[in-house]
């Protein structure tokens, strides 16, 4: 938090700075919908198949023209990301339940469940606009930079019941004795009864705190008055630091987003 805010600090001071000779000055809002991708960059068995889940992303902006056509954009936006994978799926070691570790010996093990990742993220980006003036009303604009994200409440929501195996198809069942006080080589083995894996989890001592990554893309202004527009944009993010903080188990998984959004601006002068 701290450092989110010595960064919101020094926006602001750019802001109040640049803006005196700014030639035109536009503040606005924008509402959308990101459509976020978990990727893991190596294939790690631990990150891939997540499928995106769509969440919100939008804020206000601050537009100060350099020229007629060029500006500089900037935005404290909020954005939810992450993702969801559902079905048999590899159960990450510090994640197994120290009881199962005598019978699993350190081999992968797989259940069936849901397992949602939900990232909220308070987002900076600053951007180089340039825009064309297609007539009175209309306009055309792109735009490319660089953003910081800041996340608050990372979570990951599970839900299920399953049995446990040691192959990815769930053919072979993870399997403990019933009479253990005998031989082991007259040990009767059955499956381990179905685990309940619904839980509500804090991701924050596991993730990156901070995130930083390149924006670019571009939208269509349309004139409501001499002051004002309604604009419609779409964006594309990529993020450059690993979230997980252990890479070791969970490999490099960064993440990226397309986003689409309607907003509204006003002109505030010259």
């Amino acid at each position: 938090m701290k450092k989110l805010k010595i960064c919101l600090g020094a926006v602001i001071a750019f802001f109040l700075s640049f803006e005196s000779f700014a030639q035109e000055t536009k503040v606005g809002v924008r509402l959308g919908v990101g459509l976020p991708s978990i990727e893991s960059t190596d294939d790690n068995i631990f990150s891939t198949g997540f499928e995106t889940v769509a969440g919100f992303d939008g804020g206000a902006f601050l537009d100060l023209g350099i020229t007629n056509n060029f500006s500089l954009k900037f935005e404290l936006a909020y954005a939810r990301k992450g993702g969801v994978r559902n079905g048999l799926q590899p159960i990450p070691p510090p994640l197994v339940p120290p009881e199962f570790e005598p019978i699993t010996q350190g081999e992968i093990i797989y259940a069936d469940f849901d397992n949602t990742a939900v990232f909220s993220y308070i987002t900076v980006p600053i951007l180089a606009k340039y825009e064309w003036h297609l007539d009175e009303k209309w306009g055309v604009y792109a735009n490319a930079g660089v953003y910081l994200d800041f996340i608050v409440q990372p979570r990951q929501e599970t839900a299920g019941t399953t049995s446990l195996f040691f192959d990815p198809d769930g053919n072979i069942p993870v399997q403990i004795p019933i009479n253990p006080q005998d031989p082991p080589q007259d040990w009767v083995l059955v499956p381990v009864p179905p685990i309940d894996f619904t839980n509500d989890t804090d991701l924050s001592e596991d993730l990156e705190s901070i995130n930083f990554g390149v924006m670019l893309g571009g939208g269509v202004t349309y004139a409501v008055s001499p002051k004002s527009e309604l604009l419609f944009d779409i964006r594309g993010a990529y993020g450059f630091i690993p979230v997980q903080k252990d890479t070791e188990t969970y490999g490099e998984v960064n993440i990226g987003s397309v986003v689409f959004s309607l907003g509204y601006a006003i002109t505030l002068g010259k």
